[in-house]
């Protein structure tokens, strides 16, 4: 069998560009039946430098959390970049600007050889055999003298091919993107994958790139594609890119070799062909069916089971801005077909701008060809040249994640994912149906996008090491006395978090706290309808010598729906006194304090040890007239209270001093923070305390506390975490009743931090590297409540409470807002 390259007949245009700059001649193609590389010359007047590009519509802006970037995507939108054609239509900026160059990745071009004098392939080609010496050609011949690894000297293609293919994979960018580049000035142009190794094979027939007439153009041998694809594979190759094709036949042993080099782990790329014409009649009136519904051999087996997800065909699309062929896929493009269409996607293949041939070989005695003989540059079209921009693509993948290469397909299969969906209404002039959503027989997957195949994919997740957590998990608010510790450190700022295909991002960590919501689902609000129910209750009191004792019941209800319901625990404390001392049990309510506290919040965690529903005890002495000392101990549903109080009470003054020591089994300072990390949160505390209360003047009672407490969070690694609490308040009889002023910030972490072992790198094999961050625990903002309540008593039985709260900066998390709340009280007895 014999194989065609997949470029189209030619025209040329001369460019005239300002500067000393090489000539560009364009290199046109329409491609249609055999799609060959040869044809007539028809000189066309000189068009101005085209202008910069305005920014192509389908990169949109890369969705948040997106990774720290070396510099803007429009910082490598240099003029290489835009003259290139392509890649503005593929959005490669977006990839060059998180370190994207292809360096490393061996991108085996099987062709009609590449010259390595070009001044755009200047150290592209690595090579073991210096061949094609007539042409400057460098790369390995399967077709050479097995001696002298050479042809004839006239043994060339004159268009060509294999150079203007390597040029679009791995030409060499000039201007350093830190620069300012001048778009209206021609410096060459650069190829997708400007730093990747190029491996170039020639292949083509002997003598058949000379040929004339009906069978113009380079063609190929099976038994040569074969042993070129084993070459490639030998050398190292990571991708293969195979710009030709051929009609289908029986002859399974060119398709056996792009599936033994798939086994192998190498990605190959194909085009699909330029055979695509619209069902027809013939010079005899005699109608005539579409040609090029599905791809030509080799690239129709890219959706094969025994392909292992290693292959792609690539069709063509227009890359002009303004013509009516942009982003379209071209009439001479073979279709993707039913078989093929998950593994084929769309490509510039039309009015893109690569390196060729200098013009004296292309166009030999043309009166307007320049005096160098150094390469220049073509306007090509076919889907030869769509090929390529797959092939770099997957050469920018490879190097940027590593872990990809111990899974080609992965790499692959990205760029299917993230293809832009094409969808035509219009029913397609080859296969008659039409584009629809998702994969589809006319342009299988869509339009290669390298903004979306660049920008982390699916559930984005930081892996700790022994616990892996979405990017979501890892920077919601703890609550608690942490609050959004995590959101404000900015300790994970330059971490590698990765996506669903595992690649590693370098972490934004301030701007995907921005987007993380830091807001706690759970209220701090005391529950309204528990408040009125024990107020509702009924309360007793007995007293007996020594004895006193009391308790409450909170209201029950018989509701008929929803029968054998617990009823609410009652409330009751014990007191026994004995000479200066006296011994305090109970279960529920609360102990007396000198600190004030707010009542219609709830305090996550410990909180008062004896605002529970658990049992306590408590063992007071006095000695003297004034000095006081308290032991108390308490527990409820995993959490424990116990220490000591020391101090003084005047008649106008009093003062405690104490430690306490806490265990809570259930959270981290009333917020959740080992969970997270894989372990159970859990809270071990000391700590110090200071209440006073004076009665000012006659009127004011003004009270205050303090308190400052050492944490350690077992489990994790924490380091000089030291949190805080306080309130103030006044209170003075009003009228009928009391009113009472208290302003108070819950437990807060003031200082410490936490080590995370952290991934900061990804290596070679793809596995994460660690480093220990230390990361601070202390929150973005400190709440603080106001609370004014006024208790009464009016005529006969009737009594009332009316208090209003608000809460500034709930959760210690700056920004947050407030909340606030009121309530009312009325009753009496009946």
């Amino acid at each position: 069998m014999q194989w065609r390259q997949n470029g189209s007949r030619s025209f040329r245009i001369v460019l005239a560009l300002a500067l000393a700059a090489p000539s560009l001649s364009v290199l046109g193609a329409c491609a249609s039946g055999g799609g060959g590389s040869g044809g007539s010359v028809t000189p066309m007047p000189p068009p101005p430098p085209p202008p910069p590009p305005p920014p192509p519509p389908p990169p949109p802006p890369p969705p948040p959390p997106f990774p720290s970037a070396i510099a803007a995507p429009s910082a490598f939108e240099t003029s290489e970049y835009n003259i290139a054609g392509g890649l503005s239509v593929v959005g490669a900026s977006a990839a060059y600007a998180i370190g994207a160059t292809g360096a490393g990745i061996k991108v085996a071009v099987i062709d009609t050889g590449t010259i390595d004098d070009h001044p755009d392939l200047i150290g592209a080609i690595v090579q073991t055999f210096d061949v094609c010496a007539a042409t400057n050609c460098s790369g390995y011949d399967i077709n050479g003298d097995p001696t002298t690894m050479m042809r004839q000297a006239d043994d060339i293609d004159t268009g060509g091919h294999g150079t203007l293919v390597s040029g679009v994979v791995g030409a060499r960018r000039q201007d350093d993107y830190t620069t300012s580049a001048d778009n209206n000035v021609f410096n060459g142009i650069q190829g997708v994958a400007f730093e990747s190794e190029i491996i170039s094979i020639r292949a083509d027939s002997p003598g058949s790139c000379a040929r004339t007439g009906e069978d113009e153009g380079c063609s190929f041998a099976d038994s040569a594609l074969i042993r070129a694809i084993e070459y490639a594979v030998d050398q190292g190759a990571s991708v293969i890119n195979m710009s030709l094709g051929g009609e289908v036949d029986a002859n399974q042993g060119l398709e056996d070799a792009v599936r033994a080099a798939a086994a192998a782990g190498v990605l190959v790329v194909i085009s699909s062909g330029n055979e695509a014409e619209p069902a027809g009649t013939d010079g005899d009136g005699n109608p005539t069916p579409a040609v090029g519904m599905t791809p030509t051999e080799p690239a129709y087996i890219a959706g094969e089971a025994a392909s292992l997800g290693r292959v792609v065909a690539v069709g063509a699309i227009g890359a002009t801005q303004g013509n009516p062929s942009f982003r379209k896929i071209t009439d001479f493009s073979n279709r993707a077909g039913n078989s093929a269409k998950n593994y084929y996607i769309l490509a510039p293949g039309q009015g893109v701008v690569t390196t060729g041939l200098d013009d004296d070989i292309a166009f030999p005695g043309d009166p307007t060809n320049d005096p160098d003989t150094d390469g220049d540059y073509y306007t090509v079209s076919g889907t030869s040249f769509s090929a390529p921009y797959v092939a770099g693509a997957l050469a920018l993948m490879l190097q940027t994640f590593p872990n990809l290469k111990s899974k080609p397909e992965l790499a692959l299969q990205i760029l299917l994912d993230t293809a832009d969906d094409y969808t035509d209404p219009n029913p397609d002039i080859i296969t008659g149906t039409v584009a629809g959503a998702g994969a589809d027989d006319v342009s299988g997957v869509g339009i290669l996008n390298l903004v979306e195949a660049f920008s982390p994919q699916g559930q984005q997740t930081l892996d700790f090491g022994i616990e892996k957590l979405t990017l979501e998990q890892v920077f919601a608010p703890s609550g608690g006395a942490f609050g959004d510790w995590m959101a404000h450190s900015g300790a994970l700022n330059g971490a590698v978090f990765q996506d669903k295909y595992e690649r590693g991002f370098r972490l934004d960590a301030d701007a995907v706290a921005r987007q993380v919501p830091q807001v706690i689902e759970e209220s701090r609000l005391a529950d309204f309808s528990t408040r009125a129910d024990w107020a509702a209750g009924d309360s007793h009191a007995v007293r007996a010598g020594n004895v006193s004792f009391n308790w409450t019941q909170a209201r029950l209800y018989d509701d008929p729906t929803a029968p054998y319901q617990e009823d609410p625990q009652s409330t009751f404390q014990m007191r026994y006194s004995f000479g200066d001392s006296e011994v305090e049990v109970g279960r529920g309510g609360s102990l007396t304090r000198l600190a004030p506290d707010v009542s219609l919040l709830n305090e996550p965690g410990a909180g008062n040890a004896f605002s529970t529903g658990g049992a306590w005890a408590k063992y007071s002495h006095h000695w003297g007239e004034s000095l006081v000392m308290d032991i108390f101990s308490a527990e409820q549903e995993g959490r424990s209270q116990s220490g000591f109080k020391l101090g003084r009470d005047q008649p106008r003054w009093s003062y405690r001093f104490g430690a306490s020591f806490v265990s809570d089994d259930r959270t981290a300072l009333g917020g959740t923070l080992q969970e997270r990390f894989g372990e159970e949160d859990r809270t071990q505390m000391t700590s110090w305390s200071l209440e006073s209360a004076w009665l000012a003047g006659s009127d004011w009672t003004v009270s205050s506390g303090a308190e400052l407490a050492s944490v350690e969070l077992p489990g994790v690694e924490v380091n000089g975490l030291w949190t805080s609490r306080w309130s103030l308040g006044a209170s003075r009889q009003a009228g009928p009743g009391t009113l009472s002023l208290i302003v108070a910030q819950p437990w807060r972490a003031e200082t410490g931090t936490i080590a995370l072992n952290t991934p900061f790198a990804v290596d070679a094999d793809g596995d994460l590297l660690y480093r220990i961050v230390d990361a601070g625990l202390t929150p973005s903002g400190r709440q603080v409540d106001f609370e004014t309540r006024y208790g009464f008593r009016l005529m006969g039985d009737w009594s009332g409470e009316a208090a209003a709260v608000l809460s500034t900066s709930p959760n210690h998390i700056a920004g947050a807002e407030e909340e606030g709340a009121l309530w009312f009280r009325l009753s009496t007895d009946w």
